[in-house]
């Protein structure tokens, strides 16, 4: 059975400190458009979770393990 998870590693910047993360989202985009919304997805997220950022930086993990 192929998995249809997606694994990103978020990095978030606040003005006090700098850490990562990873988020697992329950679908794979594969359409240009629908990696945009799962980016903004997962973007929304972390500024609920995370209201003093400064800087989020959001790639899937197997790009950031290459």
């Amino acid at each position: 059975m192929q998995t249809t998870t997606q694994t990103y590693l978020v990095s978030v910047t606040t003005e006090d400190q700098y850490f990562s993360f990873y988020k697992t989202m329950p679908t794979r985009p594969t359409t240009s458009k629908g990696i945009k919304s799962q980016n903004n997805k997962i973007e929304n997220w972390t500024k609920l979770q995370y209201p003093d950022w400064t800087e989020i930086d959001i790639v899937p993990a197997y790009e950031a393990t290459v």
